[in-house]
């Protein structure tokens, strides 16, 4: 502001002011024209800091620069931005103090201090000496802010609620005035804006971030659900989920899945990502103690600081030079960590303990995710043990399946020419053609569980199985079923085609169905198996002379016929049955090459 002088003569006469001509040095001051332009320079001013402060979205940066701003503008030794929070007013932001840090997040009821009354009254109120007025106002809401002899406060309004207030103060009582009332409640309308503006930032980042979180917390289920659905092993599994699927869900840095051992009553490691359990004992690594109360109450147990805890803790006394240097990396590495119980099928299992390069204090939510974890790590166990159970089981069915082959078929057979050739030197001796008939029988019947013995060799060889042609198999087929059930089976093999594993097992299926019924059920004189093979297609057909039936009156699951349509059908085969009571049946299979039609 351009400062003007009055001239002292002139002045002095005439009483009140008179402006002097240009030409001369000296003239005298329009209040009018100075008040003005002190009005526009304020304004001017808070439009600046208006621009600045909504300018900043991030919502600490705006309170503190709000604060700050108050205390240049009046002038005065501290400033305060409180907000509302419920019934108590948030300081959240302090110019002027040294102990900033320790006066930040200080609460003070609203019914109990000057800036409550403010937010109530939602109008400013100004104490020149706050040692004259209500005591238990100074002691409850200033005292804390050290020498303060005035005190100012203006309520921050928006949309006729009052989120805040901002506040001034200063030893010498005479430092706030009207001037500094007007000012602050020019200020704070601006304030307000930058304030909101800030929020909203802050709680659009805040949705944005969730949705975040969302999309990637689905996409790691979606992993572990095909982790889940997937043929690999546990120990495949547990690696894969500490690997990539923890880190991504729940934001860890490391993980270890522990097994609880109820003999020995211990925890060791099963799998783990981020830690050198091959170098330290499970005993000794950060979070063991956590993970063993979690065992033992079953309830999520949380180490916030993990200074703090290592300190008290004399476990780590018993460590060797070697393994105390590794856990104090593990300790500069990992700040925090959690540690979840284990549960699968309602049986304790173990733990899985998360950790965390940083101090944190595990929200409601945090904890809930991480028992959403641990059911979906235990439901991945329960999936691999009833996946291995049923392997089990399944080799145990093919075992006894093999072993009721071998009785029925191989060992029968080796039975009859075993009784054969016991009584040849005998017959020989007494009848030669007799005997001569009994050796064409016994060779049929050796060639008969040589026969059975290479089928059987091939089913437990997959490999061999699927590599053999399927002519070749059917050879096999037959001729055991043949000699075995002493009923003459034809097979004729028209042709040759490479064929997939999938297709050429169906076939030898189907094949192997139909003639274990005609040897049950239909009490024929003889078979056939014709196979006739084309570049792009391929025809199966048995045929027996036996008893036959009415397929009209069999249900789809008799005879096998549900399992023959089932193999078909995976091979995307036409599969027909033509029978007749007393005249035989027939079954033809019509599969033809990927991109054919009939």
């Amino acid at each position: 502001m351009k400062i003007v002088e009055r001239q002292k003569s002139t002045a002095k006469r005439a009483g009140n002011p008179t402006v002097c001509p240009v030409d001369q040095s000296y003239f005298l001051c329009d209040p009018v024209s100075c008040s003005t332009q002190k009005h526009a320079i304020e304004i001017e001013t808070l439009l600046s800091i208006q621009q600045a402060i909504t300018s900043h979205l991030d919502l600490s940066g705006v309170l503190q620069m709000i604060a700050d701003e108050a205390r240049r503008l009046t002038s005065a030794k501290l400033s305060f931005l409180y907000v509302l929070e419920e019934d108590d007013l948030c300081l959240s932001a302090v110019s002027g103090s040294d102990s900033t840090d320790a006066l930040i997040g200080y609460r003070v009821p609203v019914a109990q201090s000057v800036a409550g009354q403010s937010i109530q009254t939602s109008q400013p109120i100004m104490l020149t000496d706050i040692h004259e007025d209500d005591a238990r106002i100074y002691r409850e809401a200033i005292e804390p802010f050290g020498n303060v002899g005035c005190y100012l406060t203006v309520p921050l309004i928006y949309e006729n609620r009052s989120i805040g207030v901002i506040a001034v103060a200063d030893a010498c009582n005479a430092v706030l005035s009207s001037d500094s009332l007007r000012v602050l409640s020019m200020l704070a309308p601006c304030a307000v804006i930058g304030i909101e503006n800030a929020r909203l930032y802050q709680e659009q980042q805040e949705r944005r971030l969730e949705a975040e979180g969302r999309h990637q917390m689905a996409e790691s289920l979606r992993v572990m659900l095909a982790i889940l659905n997937s043929n690999r092993s546990l120990g495949e599994i547990l690696d894969y989920i500490v690997t990539h699927v923890s880190g991504r869900l729940l934001g860890c840095q490391g993980t270890a899945i522990f097994t609880y051992s109820a003999k020995d009553q211990t925890l060791g490691i099963q799998a783990a990502n981020g830690l050198s359990t091959n170098l330290v004992d499970a005993q000794y690594l950060p979070g063991y103690g956590a993970a063993r109360q979690a065992v033992e109450t079953g309830r999520p147990v949380s180490v916030t600081n993990a200074k703090k805890e290592i300190a008290s803790d004399e476990s780590y006394l018993d460590t060797t030079a070697a393994e105390w240097a590794m856990v104090s990396q593990l300790m500069i590495n990992f700040q925090s960590w959690l540690a979840v119980p284990l549960i699968v099928k309602g049986e304790l299992y173990g733990t899985i303990l998360l950790y965390f390069s940083e101090p944190r204090i595990f929200s409601t939510e945090e904890i809930n995710l991480a028992l959403m974890f641990s059911d979906q790590v235990a439901l991945a166990i329960e999936n691999a043990r009833l996946r291995m159970q049923a392997e089990e089981a399944a080799v145990i069915a093919e075992r006894n399946r093999l072993a009721r082959e071998l009785h029925d078929a191989v060992s029968q057979t080796l039975f009859s020419a075993n009784l054969i050739a016991e009584v040849l030197p005998r017959l020989w001796e007494r009848d030669q053609t007799e005997a001569r008939a009994r050796l064409v029988e016994l060779r049929q019947l050796t060639r008969g569980a040589f026969a059975e013995m290479r089928t059987l060799l091939f089913e437990l060889r997959p490999a061999v199985f699927k590599e053999a042609k399927l002519g070749d198999l059917l050879k096999h087929l037959t001729q055991g079923i043949s000699i075995q059930s002493q009923i003459p089976i034809a097979l004729n093999v028209e042709g040759e085609q490479s064929l997939s594993p999938e297709v050429k097992i169906a076939l030898y299926r189907i094949t192997q169905e139909a003639l274990n019924n005609i040897v049950k059920h239909a009490d024929p004189t003889q078979a056939s198996v014709n196979l006739r093979c084309q570049p792009d297609k391929m025809a199966l057909s048995i045929c027996d002379n036996g008893c036959g039936f009415n397929p009209a009156a069999v249900s789809s699951d008799h005879f096998g016929l549900s399992i023959m349509q089932e193999r078909a059908a995976s091979i995307n085969a036409n599969l027909n049955l033509k029978s007749k009571p007393d005249c035989g049946t027939q079954i033809e299979v019509v599969w033809l090459a990927p991109g054919q039609k009939e």
